[in-house]
């Protein structure tokens, strides 16, 4: 199977008079590309969907490949972790497209309500359509058991659609429904998302204190697991924090500490946006009344 891949990729690539330089960019690294066309590695779902895209490779073809049926996945191929993966990186379009590809009827129950979670994100971050997204979320958290894991991503999700609203009160109302469940959440991959949110949105609401402590608590374990994990993000809010607080030389500190971090994930627009708000802060900086 990684030979037939491999193949095609390589096919596709060099009937474009496309180098592997080119078909890496915005995806991966060349020797990646590389590896993935001598059959040496199997390519992530998110880095898989994406050259697919770049490659402009019919579906029939890659039916053909894994001589499946795109639109007849069976509950055993959906794989909630892949797409949380894929959720956790804001890559929307990739996981609109794999959600596309999935028969709904085809799934178990528990299946279909991340099925109808991840749908109502992409309904919002693809469609714009914030106010349905809302509207299926409130749906859905009524079909799931209060305290699980999914009950607290919606209800997390839920608290991120309020602040896109700009309804920041009734965000933290959401946000607070997962806290009696904190325990669940721990050591899981919606511990994190949970953290940075609540901690932007007490920032939001000038309550910097409880900001500062849960923004804390994130960066804390994300270095404990030695986890790059919106620990860029939670560092750029650090920023932020300190800067209000007037902490100018501990913000660029911070900000810098972000720039490293986005740097190595590779997040352009994180890391120029960090760099235009470190200029800030150093011209701040350099009018501040020296002590």
């Amino acid at each position: 199977m990684k030979l037939k891949l491999a193949d095609l990729i390589k096919t596709k690539r060099k009937s474009l008079n496309m180098s592997q330089k080119k078909l890496a960019e915005g995806i991966c690294t060349q020797t990646i590309i590389s590896r993935l066309e001598k059959g040496e590695v199997t390519p992530s779902i998110d880095i898989f969907f994406k050259i697919i895209k770049k490659l402009n490779i019919p579906t029939s073809e890659i039916e053909a490949l894994f001589d499946i049926d795109t639109k007849e996945y069976q509950p055993s191929n959906f794989k909630v972790n892949e797409l949380m993966e894929l959720l956790y990186k804001r890559d929307y379009k990739t996981l609109d497209f794999v959600l596309s590809s999935i028969d709904k009827n085809t799934l178990d129950s528990e299946n279909i309500l991340y099925f109808e979670w991840f749908q109502a994100i992409t309904t919002y971050h693809i469609n714009n359509q914030l106010e349905l997204a809302i509207k299926n979320l409130k749906t859905l958290i009524a079909k799931v058991e209060v305290g699980c894991i999914l009950y607290c991503d919606i209800c997390n999700t839920l608290g991120n659609f309020y602040s896109e609203k700009e309804l920041f009160e009734d965000a933290l109302l959401w946000y607070k429904k997962v806290l009696p469940y904190i325990k669940i959440i721990q050591n899981t991959s919606s511990e994190q998302p949970f953290y940075y949110s609540i901690a932007r949105i007490y920032g939001i609401l000038t309550k910097f204190n409880d900001a500062t402590y849960w923004n804390s608590i994130a960066i804390t374990k994300a270095l404990e697991n030695k986890s790059f994990y919106l620990l860029g993000d939670n560092y750029y809010l650090q920023a932020r924090l300190f800067e209000e607080q007037k902490l100018i030389e501990d913000a660029i500190n911070s900000c810098n500490k972000a720039i490293s971090i986005f740097s190595l994930e590779n997040n352009e627009t994180m890391r120029s946006l960090t760099l235009s708000y470190l200029s800030y802060l150093k011209e701040k900086n350099s009018k501040e009344p020296q002590q």
